[in-house]
């Protein structure tokens, strides 16, 4: 099982944070957590910079962190 992390900003500056646990094969967990973060963030559940303002695209992503988790 692995962890992930991804980091970034939206429209205006807003920041966000998407995270979950994922299953698989290492070199699949890319596109994996591609998609739960977008889903996170445009379903209004990641966790923002600025509580209570959703975060609008176009997306920068400046962290993306896949460990295992122990």
């Amino acid at each position: 099982m692995y962890r992930y992390e991804i980091c970034g900003t939206g429209n205006g500056g807003q920041s966000w944070k998407t995270q979950g646990t994922l299953e698989g094969r290492f070199p699949d967990l890319t596109g994996k957590a591609m998609r739960e973060s977008f889903i996170q963030l445009t379903q209004g559940k990641a966790i923002y910079g600025k509580p209570g303002v959703r975060c609008h695209g176009p997306y920068h992503i400046t962290k993306f962190l896949i460990e295992e988790a122990l």
